[in-house]
């Protein structure tokens, strides 16, 4: 009888061992604790030590105040030799989840707009995780002091954000006494030509260096709830802005013949005020499509250089 039940507790042990190699519950042996986020509590390990970061600008955030993560995406982001040597994930839009789970994450961060279609995967394999609403440049600074309080350097979340806001502050000082610049913010894709509303990445930093968007004197188009808005070259005509900034998204060469079909093939382009002055200016994806997060000073100096020539 002895034996039978000394037989039945080892067959228990080797159970729980079993359940417990197959677990990837990465909070259950370790203390939790809850954090908030635009209204929405979370439950996180009480200090992560295997971040997992599915977007390079999260990355750079965490990174800033003083927390690590185990890996990065594929982007056209510069990243620091220190963050370009973490293992990648693939593409932001397209991450290999096979390669997250081999990491051993015990906190992931993504985003709400790209990365919702992996929560069922993030469930299944009990993985704590928090997808981020990250869209205008408004999201930074609250989001810096998250990123501070996940990893537990409030104070290094402080001074993150000082600096971000000194940058943009000196960026604003450049246009003390400056006359606003009349500017249009087009949107060029593979497939359509569209105008920029204050919803969207460029426009909005438009708004806040205080320049006079064209686009925006068309009421129909000012209150549209839209990034992007129908825009023809007729109305571009009439609204003859000084400066036209163009924020691409796509191949080159699929914009190009866009561009062409339904603004610089028209002989009525070449009358635009800012085309004949040489201030038509292409603006890179990574800081004018995407939000530029902590660069978005660099990104309104850029926007100053084009429209006014101040360095």
């Amino acid at each position: 009888m002895k034996k039978l039940i000394a037989l039945g507790l080892l067959l228990i042990g080797l159970l729980t061992v079993i359940a417990g190699c197959g677990k990837t519950d990465s909070t259950a042996s370790q203390a939790t604790r809850t954090v908030t986020y635009e209204g929405t509590q979370y439950t996180i390990p009480a200090k992560p030590e295997r971040i997992a970061v599915l977007s390079n600008s999260i990355l750079q955030m965490l990174d800033a105040v003083g927390g690590t993560s185990v890996s990065r995406v594929e982007s056209s982001d510069v990243l620091s030799d220190t963050l370009q040597k973490l293992p990648s994930l693939g593409h932001t839009a397209s991450i290999n989840m096979e390669q997250l789970l081999a990491l051993k994450p015990d906190l992931v961060l993504g985003l709400s707009n790209q990365h919702a279609k992996f929560e069922s995967q993030l469930q299944s394999n009990k993985l704590p995780y928090i997808l981020i609403t990250y869209d205008g440049i408004k999201d930074n600074v609250p989001l810096i002091e998250f990123l501070g309080d996940i990893v537990g350097q409030p104070d290094k979340a402080k001074t993150v954000v000082a600096q971000y806001n000194d940058g943009i502050a000196a960026a604003k000082a450049k246009l003390t006494g400056v006359t606003p610049a009349r500017v249009a913010v087009l949107r060029a894709t593979g497939k359509a030509v569209t105008a920029e509303t204050e919803k969207a990445i460029t426009a909005s930093m438009i708004k806040e260096l205080g320049m006079d968007n064209v686009v925006l004197n068309h009421k129909e188009l000012a209150d549209s709830t839209a990034k992007t808005v129908p825009y023809s070259l007729e109305t571009l005509a009439v609204d003859d802005p000084d400066v036209i900034f163009i924020v691409t998204m796509g191949k080159k060469e699929d914009i190009t013949k866009t561009m062409e079909k339904e603004m610089t093939g028209n002989p009525a382009w070449n009358n635009l005020k800012a085309v004949k002055n040489g201030k038509v200016f292409y603006l890179p994806s990574n800081l004018f499509l995407l939000n530029p997060g902590l660069h978005t000073p660099d990104a309104m100096n850029e926007l100053i250089k084009d429209a006014y020539g101040i360095n």
